[in-house]
This record gives structure tokens, C-alpha cells and sequence, in this order.
């Protein structure tokens, strides 16, 4: 009994033994792998650092963008809704760098230019946060949804067009044509679907432009529109071919660039193009004038922040106001854009009776129109084609305010305008309306008001607060003073005849004592002595060369600045409202030439 005890005992140790020795998972893995030569011991710390491992590798950081070489290139006929076109302040290669942008939620993009870039964001990724959050980046200038924005063109319809050319001698071009003669080009950007280089009537009238779609300078034109339009400006004159620009033989070039018309017929142009190639434009000092012959309906906050830049720069802005005018169209008498914006000047058409083209679009932003029916233009096949549209109302109106750039290249943006509405023949009802703007342009008018040579002088001295009468000016220099607080008390104003019967007379409103009489030649006008200031002034013309001139005259008023230029005896200044005059300007020009500037706010009561 004691043996059999001393036996199982000894069995039992040696179990135990065993067991110490050979731990259950190492047999277990040793039949799981019985090929196993050895047994993989794991401290506390190599199992910590699998575990972070494991953890990092199940976050991985997403990639961050830094050149947008890094993901595929965008396709803007699809996925326009998740397409942002972001707008940089300041110019620079791979911008994308600063938006702490990741691939996992941009998709696609394109560097449009070294201001502007285009992406594409994932489905899952809210477009909308997305441009809320890239607008708070102090990088971006301005960030906006892609889109497309179709031309102003109409189909052509060969069985209804007759006639020739008939848009040159209706704005009076076939007066201009060979009177202006410039050694340096005055360039006309057209921001459309391209230009055929190779059109035989266009051939040593262009410049380098871009091509967006391309992304290359050598520009081409899949669509047509683009060299349609370019025709309208600077088509060959007197070159025993086709027909003839706006130009005529002024020296005027087309800078080209192309925003799309991917193909034959195609009216869809990019917003992110249109924006690169009008900061690209704006950036020129040779381009004075850029033509849009575009429009849509839609709000394009990147569309006017490059517009603006543009205008910014000193650039002349001309658009089509749109086709969509007929009575039963949804959109008819709404703002189109780009030619809606603030300094731009809007186009609409008219046809061969000087009426207003069915289909061109009206509205209270329509500034002038110009003939856009049936127009006789360049084709992109290198013959010629009859177009219709205000697209091709608005280059007629560009190449009129290249020519008159041409003819003084001193004149600006604001100037230009202003003549071409103070010259155009007033169309429908009296004055500027919606339908015709200040009428269409008369270019020759235009031309003639400002290489005129009939002239005549004005001198005119004020009598300014602690300072007396002050010095003599004339033809409109400044006299009085801004800035300085101080009242204007007096006036005196005459003419230099200069051989013609011509007189001036005037009158001023005058502290307490309102409107005073008038006076003539040289006399006093106001008060000095009595502390009493000059609140507005009327100036007109006498004798019997006075219909043959018009005089223009504008003040700075107090609070305001320069108010806008009044004539022939209109109210210039304020009244009932206590504020002094504290400067003046004065300029005799012929009769009907374009006044010195703006005229739409000269009185304020």
C-alpha cells in the first residue's frame, strides 16, 4: 500500500514537472505547426509596439496635396456640381500647397493658370462646406462653383440673310475706316472659343493669346464663335478680301483666348477659363479693351471678382446683354452676366431697320446697342458666314472704343464710354431706356469729337477763404482747393474768343442769399469779404457762335468731392443743404463732342 502511494506520488511530480516545463499553448502551437523549429517568445514591450503598429496602420494619415500634378486631371464636361474654381490673391506655382487640401477628398484638378485652379471634390465630400472653408483661407481671393456659360450666338440661317456688310456704314465705320493711323497696336482681348490663326482676312491682325481648354498658347477653334467675333473687330480692311473689321486700317490686334468650344458649334465656355484669361488680360499693359460675348444667370462670385480686377486695371469691359429678349422667354428682361456688372458696358442688338433684335435681351444695365442680326463675318473655315446674336453686337461695340483708343490713347475707360453715349443716335424712347441703352454707336461721331480742331478758351480765377482771389485757370485746370476745408466766396469767368462771337455768363448760389443774378465777361459772381459761401453755380454761353459749343463745368463739393459734369447752364453743386463749393473746373468743347467725363450726378438737392 505504502509502494502503490509512493508510486502515484512520484507519477504525480512528475506530471506537474512536465506541465511547468511544456505550457499547453506551446504544445498547441507545436502541433498547429509542427514544422515549427522554434517558439517566438514576446516581451510586454514588443507586444505594446505591435499593438501601436496595428493602431497607426488602421489611421493612416491621409495624403496631403501639394501639387495638384498629384491627382488625375479634371474633366469639366462631368461632375460640374462637385468642380470649385478657386481664385488666388496673388500669383505663384502650386498654390494648392496652402488649402490643406487631402487626395482622399479632391478627386481631380487643373492648374488653370497661376492664379486659378480648378478641383474636383469626392461625392461623399460637401461641395458647399468645402467652399466655405477654402473662402476663409487668407490665400484665396475667391472661390465659386464651375460652370458652364454659353455664347450670345444664334443659329445662321442662310435662306433669310441678304446684304452685305451692312453693320460698317449704319455706325458710320465706313467714314473711319482710313482715318486713324497708330504705331502701336492697341490690343483687343476676346475671351471666347478660340480663333482660326490661319483665316486668310485675320492674318497679321492677332497677337498671342492662350488656349485654356488646351493648355497652350497656340490657339485654336473648334467651335467657330471665337473667329466669328474676332471678325466683327479686326477682319483685314482694304486687302481685296472677304470682308472688313470695325478697325479698319487703325492698328488693332486680337489677343485670343480660348475658354472652350471643344467642338463644332459648341457654345460652352468655362467659368474657371473665362476667370484665368481676364486676370491674365488685366495683367497685359497693350491690351486696352476685352470683349465677352457671353452671358448667363447665375450669381458667378469668381466671374465678378475677375471682371473687377480687370476693370481695376484700366480695362475697357464690353459684353453681350443676351439673347434671351423674345416675349416668351423665362428669362427676358433679367440681368445676364457678365454685361450686368458695374463697368461693363452691356450690348444689345439691333437689326437692318434700327429696331431692337427680337431676341436681344433688355434691362435697365443695357448701356448702347449695335447691329447683331444678320452681321456679314469671318468663319472658322476660312470663308465667311452671316451671324446673328449680340455676341456679335458687343466686338462691334469693342473695336468702336479700340479706334477711339487708337485715335488718343490718352482717353480712359470711363472717357470712352461716355463719348460713345454722349455721339450715339438715340433709338425708341427719348434718352437712355432698356431696350437701346444711349442708342447705337455713331463712330464717326465718336472719331470726330475728340480730333476736332475747332477750339475756343475759358479762363476763370475764385476767390477761396484766408486765401483771396487766387491765379488765373483755364480749359479745365482746377481752381479753388480740396482738402483744405475751405469755402469758395466769388467767381469771375470769360472767354478767349479766340476770333469767334462767343460770351459766357454765369450765376452762383450764394449763403442766405440764394440764387444771385447773372453776370457776364469777367464779373464777380458771389460775395468775398462777407464769410459767405458759394452753394452751386449755373455757366452758359452766349452770342452768336454759342449754338456751336457746349460748356461744361463741375465743382467739389463739400462732403461729396467732385460731384459729375453739367452744361449749358444746368445746376452744378447742392442746395438746401448748407455745404460750401471749395473748387471748380470749366472746359469749352464743339457742340455735341463728348463731355470730360461722367454727367449723370452733377446737382444735388
Amino acid at each position: 500500500m505504502n509502494n502503490k502511494l509512493l508510486k502515484i506520488t512520484r507519477w504525480l511530480a512528475i506530471m506537474i514537472v512536465f506541465f511547468l516545463l511544456f505550457p499547453a499553448g506551446s504544445q498547441a502551437e507545436d502541433l498547429v505547426n509542427p514544422g515549427s523549429q522554434s517558439v517566438l517568445k514576446t516581451t510586454p514591450d514588443d507586444q505594446s509596439m505591435s499593438l501601436n503598429e496595428g493602431l497607426q496602420q488602421g489611421s493612416e494619415t491621409p495624403t496631403e496635396i501639394k501639387t495638384l500634378e498629384q491627382i488625375p486631371e479634371i474633366n469639366t464636361d462631368e461632375n460640374l456640381d462637385q468642380q470649385i474654381v478657386v481664385i488666388y490673391k496673388e500669383g505663384g506655382e502650386d498654390n494648392v500647397k496652402d488649402l490643406a487640401l487631402t487626395a482622399e477628398t479632391v478627386v481631380a484638378g487643373e492648374q488653370v493658370s497661376n492664379r486659378v485652379d480648378l478641383i474636383e471634390v469626392s461625392e461623399e465630400t460637401d461641395a458647399e462646406a468645402m467652399m466655405a472653408n477654402l473662402a476663409q483661407n487668407p490665400n484665396v481671393l475667391a472661390v465659386d462653383k464651375n460652370d458652364k456659360i454659353e455664347v450670345s450666338a444664334l443659329p445662321s440661317d442662310p435662306y433669310v440673310v441678304s446684304g452685305a456688310a451692312w453693320q460698317f456704314s449704319r455706325i458710320g465705320a465706313d467714314q473711319t475706316w482710313d482715318q486713324i493711323s497708330n504705331a502701336d497696336p492697341v490690343v483687343v482681348a476676346v475671351i471666347d472659343t478660340g480663333l482660326n490663326l490661319s483665316h486668310p482676312d485675320l492674318i497679321g491682325n492677332t497677337v498671342t493669346g492662350y488656349d485654356f481648354v488646351a493648355g497652350k498658347p497656340q490657339v485654336v477653334d473648334l467651335s467657330g464663335h471665337g473667329t466669328a467675333v474676332s471678325g466683327c473687330i479686326a477682319a483685314v480692311t482694304n486687302n481685296g478680301v472677304g470682308t472688313a473689321g470695325i478697325s479698319g486700317l487703325a492698328n488693332i490686334k486680337i489677343a485670343p483666348y480660348r475658354a472652350g468650344g471643344t467642338y463644332s458649334g459648341d457654345t460652352k465656355l468655362d467659368v474657371a477659363y473665362i476667370c484665368a484669361a481676364l486676370l491674365e488680360a488685366a495683367k497685359r499693359p497693350e491690351v486696352k479693351v476685352i470683349n465677352l460675348s457671353f452671358g448667363g444667370y447665375g450669381t458667378f462670385s469668381s466671374l465678378a471678382v475677375a471682371v473687377n480686377e480687370a476693370v481695376s486695371a484700366g480695362k475697357i469691359v464690353v459684353a453681350a446683354s443676351g439673347n434671351e429678349g423674345e416675349s416668351w422667354n423665362v428669362r427676358v428682361g433679367q440681368y445676364s452676366y457678365p454685361a450686368s456688372y458695374d463697368h461693363v458696358i452691356s450690348v444689345g442688338a439691333i437689326n437692318k431697320d434700327n429696331l431692337r433684335a427680337s431676341f436681344s435681351q433688355y434691362n435697365d444695365r443695357v448701356d448702347l446697342c449695335a447691329p447683331g442680326q444678320s452681321v456679314l463675318t469671318t468663319a472658322k473655315s476660312g470663308g465667311y458666314e452671316y451671324a446673328s446674336g449680340t455676341s456679335f453686337s458687343s466686338p462691334i461695340v469693342a473695336g468702336a472704343c479700340a479706334v477711339l483708343i487708337a485715335a488718343d490713347p490718352s482717353l480712359t475707360a470711363e472717357t470712352v464710354e461716355t463719348i460713345l453715349k454722349s455721339t450715339a443716335l438715340d433709338l425708341g424712347t427719348a434718352g437712355s431706356d432698356s431696350y437701346y441703352g444711349s442708342g447705337l454707336i455713331q463712330l464717326n461721331t465718336a472719331v470726330a469729337s475728340i480730333t476736332s480742331n475747332e477750339t475756343t478758351g475759358i479762363t476763370y480765377r475764385t476767390h477761396v477763404q484766408n486765401v483771396g482771389w487766387q491765379g488765373w485757370r483755364s480749359d479745365g485746370q482746377s481752381s479753388g482747393t480740396s482738402g483744405q476745408s475751405l469755402r469758395l466766396e466769388g467767381i469771375e469767368i470769360k472767354t478767349d474768343k479766340l476770333g469767334y462771337n462767343l460770351g459766357i455768363e454765369y450765376q452762383t448760389h450764394v449763403q442766405n442769399i440764394g440764387w444771385q443774378g447773372f453776370k457776364s465777361d469777367g464779373q464777380t459772381s458771389g460775395t468775398y469779404g462777407q464769410s459767405l459761401r458759394l452753394e452751386a453755380i449755373q455757366i452758359r454761353l452766349t452770342g452768336a457762335d454759342a449754338p456751336n459749343y457746349d460748356v461744361y463745368y463741375r465743382v467739389h463739393s463739400q462732403n461729396y468731392g467732385w460731384l459729375d459734369w453739367a452744361k449749358n447752364g444746368a445746376s452744378s453743386g447742392t442746395q438746401g443743404k448748407g455745404l460750401r463749393l471749395e473748387a471748380i473746373e470749366i472746359k469749352v468743347v464743339p457742340k455735341d463732342a463728348a463731355p470730360p467725363g461722367s454727367t449723370s450726378r452733377p446737382f444735388v438737392i
